[in-house]
């Protein structure tokens, strides 16, 4: 099954929040817009499932910058399996910190994220963020 379609995935969003979204300039994966006065922005990051049973996914210090600056952050993670996760980034974001950020040449610093049943896990942090996926049909 293929991931979600991003373009699918915010038009949910724009009809959930009563407003349309653009991309954020040179971010693939990101999207803003303003809903009752409050500035949203999403974040729309992928992953296969690997072998494992799981996805991952990072997100760099800009993204999170970006997510960081809106009044309503939405991370919403689509996984080769049809499903998403729809997070409140300012929730999860409170598990990520300096000590666990990668850094690596190739990436630069970023965080790496795991994904499965209904959790999500910040490497580098013991705890896990429960999220509920849900089924998208393309």
């Amino acid at each position: 099954m293929p991931v979600p379609d991003k373009k699918i995935v915010i038009n949910k969003l724009e009809k959930k929040y009563g407003c349309s979204f653009s991309m954020i300039k040179g971010k693939k994966i990101m999207y803003q817009g303003i809903a009752d006065g409050k500035r949203i922005v999403i974040c729309t990051p992928h992953s296969k499932i690997h072998t494992i049973g799981r996805g991952w996914f990072d997100l760099t210090i800009k993204q999170v910058e970006l997510l960081d600056d809106a009044d309503l952050a939405i991370l919403v993670i689509r996984l080769e399996d049809g499903n998403i996760y729809i997070v409140d980034f300012k929730e999860l974001r409170k598990m990520m910190t300096l000590d666990n950020q990668i850094v690596n040449p190739r990436e630069g610093e970023h965080w790496k994220f795991y994904i499965w049943g209904n959790n999500i896990q910040v490497r580098g942090c013991l705890n896990k963020f429960q999220a509920v996926p849900e089924r998208m049909i393309s």
